[in-house]
């Protein structure tokens, strides 16, 4: 039986699906003990879930074994975008260096180095995955050495240092063994995680001995490109609202919980949400048309987890279309449409309730159309932060000549999406539209 922690705003209903799965929930919060009177275990996971930055989704990290099993029973039951690392975070390779701040690692995966290093071109080493790569987004290693356990990690940064989740009179405890019992390990470089806070002195100990033997072992290296040590799997796991009605399903089997009760998280309501969930109330439409007044925050959210951030005003919803005026900033060029953006120049961006683009249609200080951007992705979530998925393939219309974009690109990242979404060019709008201040036009 694996065990996972789950922390966020899909704590409750991904532990009422975790259960049924068979996983077993370890530091769980008051409020997951209190809804399901589990056990109250706080031995060290297999495996954490919790929130991605964007709030649409989450990230998984955890043994490669524990891992999969998560993943397979979250594909088969929220049918989710799913971006899986190329390396594992805390992996320690033999690597290459190819430039000053660059190395190239197992697989030929160039990593980002640190600018407080600098790597002699053509030299060996052994470092450490601080980030992994995750779709086109280069991963980050260090030239130390990092062994991970369960309590503590032994590395070569020469510093101690605790988990952010360790509060400060635990630091304190931990501290005073770092300076005693564990003085050999801390002058070479040592990290306390946050399972730490929970274990005894003895089992610490243990641990560190163990990893001890393991980074003199890792410090002869290897021929380059080789794993020395496998590290924890990673993923980006992002839902959208078929997933989160599925979310919403499993939460409400466990405590009362309103329709759209993730996406309205997602909004930061906090005790306003607990108040419809207690009530009952089915406002969820007139709730995020509400929460889409005035200065409101476009979350263009990558299938890797990457978010492209868009501030704008609401000039409000028109015939069924939220409709979103943004600023450009002078300098720049409209992407797809080749137009250098002047002083004057701003978007309107419309987004329908119930459909799979955004339309962005770019005007000049004269309010004359300099062409028209439509984004396939997700369905939109309203709101104060309006949030989809991006689905990669987009199309503009500019000076009577309409266009496909980054097909390649789909292409090389379609596992990433459920069958459902592998055809985006299917959930495109039909005719050729415009967004403008009353709403969408076809022209």
């Amino acid at each position: 039986m694996y065990k996972v922690r789950i922390r966020g705003i899909f704590a409750t209903a991904l532990t009422k699906l975790a259960l049924e799965w068979g996983f077993k929930i370890v530091q769980p919060t008051g409020k997951i003990l209190q809804r399901f009177q589990i056990e109250a275990d706080y031995s060290p996971p297999d495996l954490t879930v919790k929130d991605h930055e964007s709030k649409t989704g989450v990230v998984v990290l955890g043994k490669c074994e524990a891992f999969e099993s998560f993943l397979q029973r979250l594909g088969e039951s929220l049918d989710p975008i799913v971006a899986r690392a190329r390396a594992g975070v805390k992996e320690v390779f033999s690597g290459k260096a190819v430039g000053e701040h660059e190395v190239e690692g197992p697989r030929g995966e160039v990593f980002k180095v640190p600018a407080r290093y600098v790597l002699t071109p053509g030299g060996t080493g052994v470092f450490t995955v601080v980030k992994p790569p995750v779709g086109p987004v280069s991963g980050v290693a260090a030239p130390e050495i990092a062994v991970e356990g369960d309590y503590v990690e032994l590395n070569t940064s020469g510093r101690v240092t605790f988990s952010e989740h360790i509060p400060q009179e635990d630091r304190l405890r931990l501290g005073i063994l770092a300076e005693t019992r564990l003085k050999q390990y801390a002058s070479i470089g040592l990290r306390f995680k946050s399972s730490a806070k929970y274990a005894d002195e003895e089992q610490i100990i243990k641990e560190a001995e163990v990893l001890y033997r393991e980074l003199l072992q890792l410090s002869h290296g290897g021929p380059p490109g080789a794993v020395l040590r496998r590290g924890n799997c990673f993923a980006v796991v992002l839902f959208d609202r078929r997933s989160k009605e599925v979310l919403d399903s499993a939460r409400a089997s466990a405590v009362p919980t309103v329709r759209g009760h993730h996406a309205l998280r997602a909004q930061g309501l906090g005790k306003c949400l607990d108040l419809l969930d207690y009530t009952g109330a089915d406002v969820y439409e007139k709730a995020v048309e509400f929460l889409s007044r005035g200065p409101v925050l476009i979350y263009h959210v990558k299938p890797w987890g990457e978010v492209v951030k868009m501030k704008g005003e609401a000039l409000g919803v028109k015939n069924g279309v939220l409709v979103v005026k943004r600023p450009l900033k002078p300098g720049g060029v409209l992407d797809g449409i080749g137009v250098r953006i002047e002083r004057g120049f701003y978007a309107l961006t419309c987004i329908p309730r119930d459909a799979n683009y955004v339309v962005h249609t770019y005007y000049d200080g004269s309010n004359n159309v300099v062409g028209t951007y439509i984004n396939i992705n997700t369905t939109p979530e309203w709101g104060r932060r309006v949030i989809y998925i991006d689905l990669l393939v987009d199309k503009t219309y500019a000076g009577g000549v309409e266009k496909v974009l980054d097909v390649d690109e789909f292409e090389k990242y379609k596992e990433y999406f459920p069958q459902r979404l592998r055809n985006p060019l299917q959930l495109a709008p039909s005719g050729r539209l415009e967004c403008t201040a009353e709403g969408l036009v076809v022209r």
